[in-house]
């Protein structure tokens, strides 16, 4: 059967999609602005760059690109784009595109056409989507963070402190070992503070837990050469590991309340069937 034009996939190409933003950006003369023809690019450049607070240092837009790794080279398919690269533009054109909106009015912007206008607003998100991202807002920026049913599901197990750590993980400006590193060791914290509970619930899992934290470098670093001789990639997976059994023992608790209320509806069922 056939599908229709809204069932059809769009299977993602983040090199495609880098190459569509781009040709928008530097296309001329899409934008009409203090009385001057210019490209979104030159726009952004000139007249909102500088308007963002969290530029750093920074003063050119070309330099804050090179900064977080989209060169000359890439935009010219010289050098290959990796997936955190092209996070980082997706997650400066969303931010660019917040500071015009609060500090220029896009109604104060002409847009010669709706192409260029929506490109932005419409693409990115979609595109984090299709990659299993999410936007979502922190001090007055929006940021990027990977989509995991796994972390919402114990979000409201915590305290509020506690499912900041757990969505920040996720965070892809943690994407590094100390950062990974430093969240670890706050959520354990938040674990041994509630040692006695897990460990009944969960032994095996919490021993697993604290091999990782205990011998691996988030609290401290064994000196046996099969914990001491691991390379900074397969920490990162040890550390993500981690991180998954974490999410699993604070569940288990809510998992075994559940099964405790299926017992008792089942046990309920069964004296009203006698009873009957």
């Amino acid at each position: 059967m056939r599908k229709s034009i809204f069932e059809i996939e769009n299977r993602l190409d983040i090199e495609k999609e880098f190459e569509k933003l781009i040709k928008v950006l530097f296309e001329e003369d899409t934008i009409y602005y203090n009385s001057c023809d210019m490209s979104f690019f030159e726009f952004l450049n000139e007249y909102v760059f500088n308007l963002w607070e969290y530029r750093d240092t920074f003063t050119d837009l070309d330099d804050y690109l090179e900064h977080i790794g989209i060169t000359s080279r890439i935009i010219n398919k010289c050098d290959v784009l990796t997936k955190e690269i092209f996070l980082n533009f997706l997650e400066l054109l969303i931010n660019l595109l917040l500071v015009i909106e609060e500090k220029i009015g896009i109604k104060n912007v002409y847009f010669r056409n709706i192409k260029t206008k929506n490109i932005i607003s419409h693409n990115v998100p979609i595109i984090l989507e299709k990659m299993n991202y999410e936007l979502y807002s922190e001090e007055n920026t929006m940021r990027i963070r990977k989509r995991d049913a796994d972390v919402d599901s114990i979000l409201d197990l915590v305290p509020e402190e506690i499912s900041y750590l757990l969505l920040s993980y996720n965070d892809i400006r943690n994407n590094n070992i100390e950062s990974k590193k430093t969240l670890l060791k706050k959520i354990d914290l938040y674990i041994d503070t509630n040692k006695s509970k897990y460990k009944k619930i969960g032994k095996e899992l919490l021993d697993s837990i604290e091999t990782i934290v205990n011998k691996m470098g988030i609290n401290h670093q064994s000196k046996e050469p099969s914990f001491n001789n691991l390379s900074d990639y397969e920490l990162s997976e040890w550390y993500d590991k981690c991180f998954k059994m974490m999410i699993h023992l604070i569940r288990t608790e809510d998992i075994i309340k559940i099964k405790k209320e299926r017992n008792e509806l089942i046990s309920s069922s069964s004296r009203g069937d006698i009873n009957d």
